[in-house]
Formats: C-alpha cells, structure tokens, sequence
C-alpha cells in the first residue's frame, strides 16, 4: 500500500501540485475516492505543510441516502481533526431553469460553493478526487461528442487554483488500499444508473475494451491524453494569434474576417472556431456546429443560422457575425413636435424649423424637411414588408427591404430598422433617407427638424 502512496506523491511533485503553506479544500462527497483522498492529505499534511478542510456538496438528488452521505463525512472529518464545511444545493431546479443536464447542473453548482467556501475562508486551492477511470471517461465522451484537440486532452492535473492529485491512480487501486486499511466509504447508487452515459461507458464499453483490445486502457488514455494536452496548449496559442488579427468582440457581438478562410487551413479553422465560441459564450461547440458555420461562409451574404446554445450566425459582407439569439419586437410610437422618444438608447425628437441650413448632418442623423403637407403627429416604429417609399432624388417607389440591401445595412441590424411615418406615408427611413415627397423646396413654408442621438 505504500506503493500507492508513493506514487500519488511523485504525481504531485511531477505536476507541482501542493506547496508549502497551501490551504486546501478537498470536495468530499464521501465515495471512495474522495475518502483516499482525504486520509492521503491528512496523512502528509505534515510533510507538506498544508491546511486541509472538506466541503460536502449535497445536491438534494438522493433524498435520505443524500443526506446519510452528509453525515458520514462530517463525522469521518471530526475523527480526523478536519474542518468540515456543507452546502445543499437544488441541482433538478438548477437544471431546468437553465436548460442543463443533471450531471453539467451538479458539477456548476459544486465549483460555485468551492468558489464561495474558499473566497470566505481564505483557501487557495480546490483539491478534487478525480481518478485514471474518470479521465479516460471524459476522454472517451468528448471523442465520441467530436469535441476536437481539447476535448480529448482529457482532465488536467492542475486548472487555475483546482488540482487533482489521484489522476495516476485506477478506481483498482484506490478500492484495493481501502480495503486493506480498513476504511469505510458510500456507495451511491445513482453510479448504475446507465441511461447516464458516463456510467454506461464504465459499465459496458470501457470493461469490453479492456478485455479485447487493452487491459491498461486507463494508464495508455493518461499518457495520451497529456500529450493531447501539450499539443492543445500550443495550438491555443497559435488560435490566440489569429484571433487577435481576424475577430473582434464589442457588446455581445463576435465578428469574425472573412480573410481569415484566405490565409489558414480548414484543419485549424475547426479548432479556432471551437475555441473562440468557448472564450466568448462558453458554447460547447461541435463537429457539427462546424459544419454548419463551413455552410455558413459559402451561401450569400444575409444569411442565417441557429446554433444550439441560444447563438446565431449570420454571413455579412466580409465577416461572420455571431450572437446570442435576441428576439426583435415590433416598435411603434407615436410623437409630435417637441416630443422626444428614447428607443433602445437612442433619443428620437421632431421640432419646428426656422433656419436655412438644409444640411445638418452628414452621418444622416438629422434631416429638415417640408411639413406643409403633414399632420401634426408622427410614428416612429419598425419598418415590415410591404414598406416603401420614394428615396430623396428618385421619383419612383422602392421597397425598404430592398433599400436596405443597396445601403449595405448589416443583415443584423435590418430587422430594428426604423422608420418615420405620417399619413400612411414613410417620410424618413431613420438614419439613412428622407423620402423625396417631403423635400425642402422654394415653395415650402413649414419646415421641421428630424434627429436623432
């Protein structure tokens, strides 16, 4: 058993995980993993000089075995002389109220109470019992999702302040030192439970490969998947790179140079996709979800699509634009001279005009026109088809829809375009022309203001 042992303890010093004057907080859920982990800690706290506390996270899935996990930990940490610390969270709540998985709802709401209990008790450090069996799960899961290079580099030993020091042992050995010291965990039975994939995977696939195909699956997964990691961790770079001279993120927005298909593979493209959409929505993307964006830049420019996860993409002209899906409303209110309306930030105004200069703004977004032949009230709402009007300078009709197009007015922002109407009548497409009909001319006597900011 000594062996065991000395192997977590090359792990840590391989990996540098725990340093001298470290506090740390093992996630105990009472299983027999985290309850090695806890007897290993106590057991050479001492010879790293390290402060240890538990926290139990009861996630209210278990009823009565939940809360018989509880307190087996709180009493296994006061034999041991280890503060303990637990948190109930509602995972089934939790879940369906962000449209998650049980397995992703339970593992968010357990990093957001380790965050909480060591920004509160000062520890520097997230120690998880993660083993070589749950490694080559996730390895497994994620090449079978086609999460791409990072997805199969596996569960690293250290993440930020989160480490993980029995990565080098198999489920095998943990159970084995267990038994032979005597030592008493739970069982949860939710772990055979196989409509959960992680557990069919450990129950059906990995046993039958282990048995035909590798009977050290888990170590040779391991060893891959570290390498994985290294070639992930250059590859990161090399997208950090291309990011920085081809994308542009501002106010929930990614925009993406259509340049960038010019110049780099498709072979990197899939990854620069997947890691960009992952540092910006945190979007679990897909082969699939490649695909489609792959689609995306060969159709014509105003095109669309849905990508799971609430993001759209659409093609602009020169760039990919993409976006958590945002319901657009229909506008519509009514302002007369001297009112002002604030629409999205903006404020809209209409005022009697007195002055000669017809000119007042070359960004569109003032306009004098003739009032002689409108009423006295205004609406301003979002322009839907079927709209038109006559462009200043033309004497025919032109649809809006069409207009739009010709001005180069990104597909994002047509549907919120607004426009200024007054007896049936669009005398202003806001921001971009005035209709023809409600020019200034010699004759005209009633002049008013149009302007936005």
């Amino acid at each position: 058993m000594k062996r065991i042992e000395q192997k977590v303890i090359k792990y840590i010093d391989r990996h540098n995980l725990i340093l001298a004057g470290d506090r740390i907080l093992v996630g105990f859920s009472g299983g027999p993993d985290s309850v090695f982990l806890i007897h290993f800690l106590d057991k050479y706290r001492g010879k790293y000089n390290i402060r240890i506390a538990a926290l139990h996270v009861n996630h209210g899935l278990r009823g009565k075995d939940a809360d018989k996990d509880e307190l087996f930990c709180k009493r296994l940490c006061e034999k041991l002389n280890v503060d303990f610390y637990s948190v109930k969270v509602d995972v089934k709540k939790y879940a369906k109220k962000h449209k998650q998985s049980i397995e992703e709802a339970a593992r968010i709401l357990r990093y957001k109470s380790f965050n909480k209990i060591c920004a509160e008790n000062n520890f520097n450090k997230i120690a998880t019992a993660h083993n070589c069996g749950d490694n080559t799960e996730t390895v497994l899961i994620n090449l079978f999702h086609g999460t791409g290079l990072s997805g199969i580099s596996g569960i690293p030993a250290k993440r930020e302040n989160i480490i993980r020091p029995l990565l080098i042992l198999s489920k095998a050995e943990i159970l084995s030192y267990l038994k032979d010291k005597s030592i008493g965990f739970r069982t949860d039975k939710s772990n055979l439970n196989e409509d959960i994939e992680r557990n069919f995977l450990r129950q059906r696939i990995i046993p039958l490969v282990k048995g035909k195909l590798n009977p050290s699956l888990e170590e040779t997964i391991l060893k891959s998947s570290e390498t994985y990691r290294s070639t992930a961790v250059l590859l990161s770079k090399y997208i950090e790179e291309i990011s920085q001279r081809y994308v542009e993120f501002s106010k929930g927005e990614l925009s993406i140079d259509l340049k960038v298909l010019e110049v780099y593979p498709e072979d990197v493209l899939g990854e620069f996709f997947k890691n960009i959409l992952q540092k910006y929505f945190s979007y679990p993307f897909s082969f699939n979800d490649f695909h489609k964006l792959s689609g995306l830049i060969k159709k014509q420019t105003g095109r669309e699509i849905n990508l799971v996860g609430g993001l759209t993409a659409c093609k602009e002209r020169g760039n990919i634009l993409i976006k958590k899906i945002k319901k657009v409303e229909f506008v519509q209110r009514k302002l007369g001279f001297g009112d002002r309306v604030d629409l999205g930030g903006n404020i809209f105004g209409i005022d009697k005009y007195t002055g000669n200069d017809y000119h007042l703004n070359s960004v569109k977004k003032e306009e004098i026109i003739s009032a002689d032949h409108l009423d006295d009230t205004f609406v301003l709402r979002t322009w839907k088809a079927g709209d038109k009007f006559v462009p200043l300078g033309m004497k025919s009709f032109k649809k809006i829809s069409d207009f739009l197009n010709e001005q180069k007015v990104p597909s994002s922002m047509k549907k919120s375009q607004l426009v200024l109407v007054n007896r049936n009548n669009i005398v202003w497409v806001v921001g971009l022309r005035i209709d023809d009909r409600v020019k200034i001319s010699e004759e005209t006597n009633i002049k008013c203001k149009l302007w936005m900011k």
